[in-house]
């Protein structure tokens, strides 16, 4: 834990601004630096947020450990693909929503999911949205789905 003195405190925010730059510099991770959460304390880095894939996972933590200074780095960042796998699993093994594929298209950015596509009842919709925000990571569900209109078919 830190000390919390000032000098420990200055230690620790020179710390985060050089894992910050290192990232930075590194252009598939530009587009997610602001997206990942760095927090240091007495030497120890703690990621968090999202990015979009396992690659980019792994190289925000390699640069967090490359920089002078860091003694270890805990990465808790998410992945976006991975939200978007879960989602769909658990959407499919519900019996309420099994059926709406593959009406339902899953999307993450950043932790928000996106839920897409065309749907045949209010309750399905409900219950895709309430599906969705059940998943360790998702930060927010825009449910998107579109209800049929059910028109009946003249005789």
């Amino acid at each position: 834990m830190s000390s919390n003195t000032p000098n420990s405190t200055k230690h620790d925010a020179v710390l985060e601004q050089a894992v910050r730059d290192a990232m930075g510099g590194y252009a598939p991770l530009q587009m997610w630096r602001h997206s990942i959460n760095i927090q240091a304390s007495d030497g120890r880095v703690v990621l968090t947020g999202n990015v979009r894939s396992q690659a980019n996972k792994e190289i925000a933590e390699q640069f967090a450990r490359s920089v002078k200074g860091v003694t270890a780095v805990e990465n808790h960042v998410v992945v976006d693909s991975d939200l978007e796998l879960a989602i769909t699993q658990a959407l499919a093994a519900d019996a309420r929503t099994c059926g709406a594929f593959p009406g339902i298209l899953v999307g993450v950015v950043f932790g928000v999911a996106f839920l897409k596509g065309t749907v045949a009842s209010p309750e399905v919709k409900q219950a895709a949205g309430e599906i969705a925000s059940r998943i360790a990571g998702v930060r927010r569900v825009s449910n998107e789905l579109i209800v049929a209109d059910r028109i009946a078919v003249p005789a």
